[in-house]
């Protein structure tokens, strides 16, 4: 602030007095953690040097990465600096003394070996009430990319404490399911990089019986057995599976199914989802590219759609360049056509084919749900892009087609705007035949000047 002074002269010199007031010192612990919140772990422990006042600070945020992998970067991780890098993440986990919400760590495979990863997890899980565990093993200065032969071999109900609900595991060898017995906490799984005998993922997912999201990256020890996943709950599921003779899905609640790469034929997967048939699949491409089939519907009372949310945030491994996607939609619903606007544009790079599969079971709606009116008055006067300017697909299948105007209006915009960079597909539905859609609809966008192929198949 400035402060007004008079010389000796008669003149009045102003002089800026600067405060040594640390009033960032002064706020609540509330908005000081939620300061800390945007620092990494490492920034955040180093506060407590700061003053009195920041010392316990840190031990109350609620989420904690702990990297070993930054050692890596800058010594040879001998066996002495190893051990006391694991001594400083055991002293962070029993310093810290608020409610931890998510915990990741990132460790080497001595830590498997000398049972500290062990008792890492004893002390989230069942002192701090972990509700969110992410364990990865990295082997560094290794060549090979199979970091998985580090065995996990935990204690019994290792992970059934009720307030986990989310574990994520990465790059490690499972010889038994005993740590997962009694799982009926957990809601989301991720397996990254795993391998075990098939029997042994089918004896801890039985054991899952409240999961809602699935990720499987693994493989088998030898290809004889078939994986079985059986959950009424389960909403998403990705699969990457490599050495597996066959696939039993029963999940009759599956809205997305993600497949990045199966070892099996088309013959022994079975699934038993009502939601998610369609025309195109993981098959059906080739086997070329991964495949995301998604049945878009509107969460009950305004709850989140799990499955969207990681459609969204990009977390789904399918996601990659040059994949292919099918979706079940109902255009008439402005909410429905909205969901799939924003997973098509968050779609990180062209894709080889989207399948869009209009949905003919418009029952008679609640007053509450979009009308075909609304509709019409809002979403399809929209002058924006659909899906947005920057996302193309070079092959589009529409199925079950039957020239209604929202479709027409659908698929003219997308060949208008570029979407379909090769060749649009037309699958009619059983009450609109062929003949009909190639004098109606299908002659109107063949004759749109965008350079598209259209086709009835």
């Amino acid at each position: 602030m400035d402060k007004s002074i008079s010389s000796t002269n008669g003149e009045t010199v102003h002089v800026e007095v600067v405060s040594t007031d640390d009033y960032i010192s002064k706020l609540s612990n509330d908005l000081l953690l939620e300061i800390l919140s945007k620092l990494s772990t490492e920034e955040v422990i180093r506060t407590s040097l700061l003053s009195e006042r920041w010392v316990n600070v840190w031990k109350k945020i609620s989420h904690l990465c702990l990297d070993m992998r930054r050692i890596a970067k800058t010594t040879t991780l001998l066996p002495g600096v190893s051990h006391q890098a694991a001594k400083s993440v055991t002293k962070v986990i029993e310093d810290h003394c608020g409610d931890l919400e998510r915990c990741t760590i990132y460790h080497d495979s001595r830590q498997c070996e000398n049972g500290m990863l062990e008792s890492w997890i004893q002390s989230l899980v069942n002192v701090k009430h972990i509700k969110d565990l992410t364990l990865e093993n990295f082997s560094p200065g290794s060549k090979s990319n199979n970091r998985s032969n580090v065995t996990l071999d935990l204690p019994p109900r290792s992970f059934s404490h009720p307030d986990l609900t989310s574990l994520s595991l990465s790059q490690y060898n499972l010889k038994a399911a005993h740590a997962f017995y009694d799982c009926c906490n957990l809601k989301n799984l991720k397996l990254i990089g795993i391998s075990a005998e098939v029997e042994v993922f089918n004896a801890f997912l039985v054991s899952c019986t409240s999961l809602e999201v699935l990720a499987l990256e693994i493989s088998c020890h030898r290809k004889d057995g078939v994986l079985k996943i059986d959950n009424h709950n389960l909403t998403f599921l990705y699969l990457s599976c490599s050495r597996i003779k066959g696939v039993e899905v029963s999940s009759p609640s599956l809205d997305i199914l993600s497949i990045g790469s199966l070892s099996c034929e088309i013959e022994n997967f079975i699934i038993a989802s009502p939601r998610l048939h369609f025309n195109r699949n993981y098959w059906a491409t080739g086997k070329c590219f991964p495949h995301t089939s998604y049945y878009i519907s509107c969460p009950h009372q305004g709850e989140a759609s799990i499955g969207h949310e990681i459609m969204m945030n990009g977390s789904n491994d399918g996601m990659k360049m040059f994949a292919s996607m099918s979706v079940s939609v109902d255009l008439t619903n402005e909410k429905e056509l909205e969901m799939l606007k924003q997973v098509l544009v968050a779609w990180p790079g062209d894709m080889q084919e989207v399948e869009i599969l209009f949905k003919s079971n418009n029952a008679v709606r609640k007053e509450s749900e979009s009308s075909l009116g609304n509709t019409q008055n809002t979403f399809w006067e929209d002058t924006k892009p659909f899906p947005g300017a920057q996302f193309r697909a070079y092959t589009v299948w529409l199925s079950n087609f039957s020239g209604s105007t929202e479709e027409f209006v659908l698929a003219s915009r997308m060949i208008m705007q570029g979407t379909v960079a090769r060749c649009m597909m037309i699958r009619p539905s059983s009450v609109s035949p062929a003949k009909k859609l190639e004098i109606g609809a299908i002659a109107n966008l063949k004759e749109l000047p965008k350079v598209t192929r259209t086709f009835i198949s």
